[in-house]
């Protein structure tokens, strides 16, 4: 029996690391340690003696993973394995030292393939999906074919955040039913993830009904859940499976839900929000990204009309369904009155729960080398350039972007308080300073509060351990 142990410096219940864990643990063992620094590991690394240490990682993330990898096996000889967006859209990663191997896509059967070879004492450099490194020699294998369907994998694994102690808030619990996207949106990694599996398989797979069912009777016998969250890239793609769906969640689930949706599927269906509402829906979550047509569908290539936005949220107001919105600031092009307009259309349609970022360019995604092109940016910007928050500032030259980073700080501010939006702009005038942050943070724990229903006390102590970098740059 090989050992897996997934190392992880936030204190969050992530679906990756559960789907690859009830995959192994019929034939091997898998565990998951939080810490912040190398020697909080030691520990269950003296006591655990894994045979691999695995991190699954997003572009940002990746830095504290490779400096602690390779603090680890300073001391130990586990092998280090590396999963997620960042190494699948940045193979190269495989190069950097402490980094033994990546998984590139879907990991359930590679790392099984992977644990059963050290368990037999095999060879571990041919498998699917991985990239070893070997006494310095590197072996690059293909992806996989995709598996058709996504019933055969079990249910993720929830018993591995236990590590979370018994503070944390498992009242909102994330819960998948499908995978794949079928847009093409120019800030995100969709496009790459099809290229990679160009002729692999079907893209976009939906679970059945059925088993998303009976894997939430499961979560509902747990006794500690009182929200789901589907946290689809889009949730109910196929509205006949939607709305089948449906009324089977209300009849044998009934418990509150949230969901991913987008504005033109929503106002091309006259009882999408009823029915979601009838079904136990709580509240929507939905993208906007700008106010500005123009840059929306043009730049960001997302498809979708302010008319769409408008009905979407006139539908959810009359459904008594409040709504979260996306929005991003500091986009390629974007000038300070785009961003204002932003502002404007989510007042306007009254968002419930505006959030906001700055435009964090993930190398070799299509806006950010539309931003290079225009010379907002390096053309050799790689991924330790990445900012450690999107929250922060921006990295782009552009006309204004000061201001549109101070904007960003007073955009829920406004949105929610729109009699406040004359002293925002005399605000924004000064330099960025703590006290922005500070304001910006207080109004963001508000209204994660209340759009994703959770507990106060269990929300804070969350944010002071994992959030608290935030306040500090």
């Amino acid at each position: 029996m090989a050992k897996l142990l997934f190392l992880q410096n936030i204190e969050y219940e992530f679906l990756g690391p559960m789907y690859i864990s009830a995959a192994v643990k019929g034939r091997h063992a898998c565990e998951l340690a939080l810490g912040g620094r190398p020697e909080d590991f030691y520990g269950v690394m003296d006591s655990f003696r894994p045979d691999v240490i695995a991190f699954s990682i997003m572009t940002g993330s990746h830095r504290w993973a490779r400096e602690t990898a390779k603090a680890l096996k300073a001391r130990y000889r586990a092998l280090s394995l590396f999963g997620g967006a960042h190494p699948t859209f940045f193979p190269e990663f495989i190069e950097e030292e402490g980094v033994d191997v990546i998984c590139r896509g879907e990991g359930e059967d590679a790392v099984l393939d992977l644990l059963d070879a050290l368990d037999a004492g095999g060879d571990i450099s041919g498998i699917a999906n991985l990239h070893v490194k070997t006494g310095g020699v590197i072996t690059r294998n293909p992806v996989r074919t995709l598996r058709a369907d996504l019933d055969e994998y079990p249910f993720p694994d929830r018993t591995l955040y236990r590590a979370l102690g018994a503070g944390a808030d498992r009242s909102v619990r994330n819960v998948i039913t499908s995978r794949g996207c079928p847009f093409h949106c120019t800030f995100c990694f969709e496009d790459s993830i099809r290229d990679l599996y160009r002729d692999k398989g079907r893209h976009v797979r939906v679970r059945s009904a059925a088993k998303v069912i009976e894997e939430l009777r499961e979560l509902k016998k747990q006794g500690e859940v009182k929200t789901v969250y589907f946290c689809d890239d889009v949730f109910g793609l196929d509205k006949r499976w939607l709305y089948g769906f449906l009324e089977e969640y209300r009849r044998e689930i009934g418990l509150d839900f949230l969901c991913l949706a987008r504005a033109d599927i929503m106002s091309a269906s006259p009882d999408y929000a009823r029915r979601l509402r009838d079904a136990g829906c709580r509240s929507v979550f939905f993208g906007i990204e700008t106010g500005s047509e123009a840059l929306r569908n043009k730049v960001l290539k997302k498809g979708i009309k302010d008319a769409d936005i408008y009905k979407a949220a006139a539908m959810l107001h009359e459904a008594g369904l409040p709504f979260r919105t996306y929005n991003i600031v500091g986009l390629p092009d974007e000038t300070l009155e785009d961003a204002f307009g932003t502002i404007r259309m989510n007042v306007r349609i009254k968002a419930d729960y505006p959030w906001c970022s700055i435009f964090s360019p993930y190398p070799r995604t299509a806006l950010t080398v539309y931003a290079q092109e225009r010379g907002y940016l390096d053309k050799d910007f790689s991924p330790d350039s990445i900012s450690g928050s999107f929250f922060i500032d921006s990295q782009l030259r552009m006309p204004g972007i000061r201001r549109i980073e101070n904007l960003h700080k007073f955009f829920q501010t406004a949105v929610l308080w729109p009699w406040t939006l004359p002293l925002v702009k005399l605000l924004i005038k000064l330099p960025p300073n703590p006290l922005f942050k500070l304001w910006f943070g207080a109004v963001y724990f508000y209204i994660f509060l209340k759009s994703e229903k959770r507990s106060f006390f269990r929300t804070c102590v969350f944010a002071l351990k994992n959030y608290g970098h935030l306040l500090k740059k």
